[in-house]
């Protein structure tokens, strides 16, 4: 028997492709397809889970009320025992078996876990295709940064995009394909991009029917709903005070009550456009992958020139605040203090207040000034002279870098004034205690 395992990355359409499946499961039956249900109806979670160490699956595991190591393990032996027999007692007619989880790309990342799913999948199917599309990793970290929100996160969006680095195994493409090309082959991988213009017919769950069949294309329902995952600016404001004002992890039954019922109110009116990097700041970050996609690129997609075009400017949400968006204010803050009456302190009043304002702070004036996102390095008086001495061998063969190198030592060298065909910067130097000074290095 053969498995197509669909898995992910995370932001690639997963959710519509997951009940598409689920929404034509007699359809493929009648094809010989068979989308696996034990492991969870739409999202195959526990696959993955079953097959992760421990502490990966803790968060989802324990919405499912499994906390200890002893539930743990019983977990597991529940779900092997029902994919088992699932997969032992499928119609004769079923050739194929469907998998989907976006799981596989966050939570297995290890050789030991990349082992387990080896060993678990080619225990039932003899013939295995692994279904991946990839997305340019801004575009990823900024769709995340909703789901990071709604999932109780309290990042803001300059904080939470520190993540967004080729040392991160989640945003490494090259290193994360190269962990499965390691167990189940090259020839087994099936890699698409996440964009219109390189899917079938220009549509996700096309080009995805054409992996599974050609001739089903066009024969499948495609009317599931699709929820907008995102969170529009101020949406996003709102639902960052909340995890702060009221910790997900609270033992109070009427506060997380409240958080909720808070939270679903923001999300669903709030949904749309989230907040978006600067043009130079994305610029940056897609400069610091290019080393990496292009490994990416020879080793997986040797067909493309380029796996992810450079970013362009693009245009920002239609606003930041809008009219209505404070009677979601004077909502939230209704259910807040209805139920907060008894059960909440006055300081943790003070904290909610404290908090909504200042997430509408940063979200205002990331519209007006931008956002930075960076990471802090440490420089010397030899780096400074260093970095102008490089800058000008190099404005000969490339402006731009040797404008960059200029820039970057104005921030800490000696003074002198550095003159170039890039740019011509005086340059000053505050001794900081010794020779050794802080720089913060931003991508706006």
């Amino acid at each position: 028997m053969k498995a197509i395992v669909h898995i992910g990355t995370e932001k690639t359409g997963t959710t519509s492709l997951q009940r598409y499946l689920y929404l034509n499961r007699k359809k493929l039956g009648n094809a010989g397809f068979h989308f696996i249900q034990s492991a969870g109806q739409l999202n195959n979670w526990m696959l993955p889970a079953f097959c992760s160490t421990d502490g990966a699956f803790n968060d989802l595991l324990k919405g499912e009320g499994i906390r200890t190591p002893e539930e743990r393990q019983l977990f597991k032996q529940k779900f092997i025992k029902k994919f088992r027999k699932e997969v032992k007692t499928l119609p004769e007619n079923i050739h194929t078996c469907i998998i989907s989880s976006e799981h596989f790309h966050s939570r297995i990342r290890s050789e030991e876990q990349m082992d387990n799913v080896y060993n678990l999948l080619s225990s039932y199917f003899d013939e295995i295709k692994i279904v991946c599309y990839l997305r340019e990793q801004i575009d990823t970290c900024t769709s995340y940064y909703s789901t990071h929100l709604k999932s109780d996160g309290t990042d803001s969006l300059s904080a939470f995009f520190q993540r967004c680095k080729p040392s991160n195994y989640y945003f490494n493409y090259y290193e994360m394909l190269t962990n499965w090309e390691r167990r189940f082959g090259l020839e087994s991988l099936d890699i698409s991009m996440f964009a219109r213009d390189r899917m079938l017919n220009g549509d996700l769950l096309d080009d995805f029917t054409g992996k599974i069949d050609a001739s089903l294309v066009g024969t499948l329902d495609k009317s599931a709903a699709i929820e907008n995952e995102s969170l529009r600016p101020f949406g996003q404001a709102l639902a960052r005070a909340l995890n702060i004002a009221f910790s997900a992890s609270s033992e109070r039954t009427e506060v997380n009550d409240m958080r909720i019922r808070c939270k679903k109110l923001v999300i669903d009116r709030l949904s749309g456009k989230g907040q978006q990097l600067g043009l130079e700041a994305r610029r940056l970050i897609y400069e610091s992958f290019i080393e990496s996609n292009e490994r990416l690129r020879q080793k997986f997609l040797p067909k493309y020139e380029v796996v992810f075009p450079p970013p362009a400017l693009e245009a920002e949400p239609d606003y930041l605040i809008a009219e209505d968006d404070f009677g979601t204010i004077t909502d939230v803050l209704e259910i807040i203090r209805k139920q907060g009456a008894g059960v909440i302190s006055m300081e943790e009043y003070t904290r909610i207040c404290k908090a909504i304002f200042s997430s509408i702070d940063d979200v205002t004036t990331l519209g007006a000034e931008g956002t930075q996102v960076g990471t802090k390095v440490v420089l010397t008086e030899g780096d400074a002279a260093l970095l102008s001495k490089a800058a000008r061998y190099l404005e000969i063969r490339d402006n731009d870098a040797a404008a960059r190198l200029i820039t970057l030592a104005s921030q800490a060298g000696p003074s002198f004034v550095a003159q170039s065909e890039a740019a011509t910067v005086s340059l000053s130097y505050r001794k900081a205690g010794s020779s050794t000074i802080y720089v913060y290095v931003s991508y706006q």
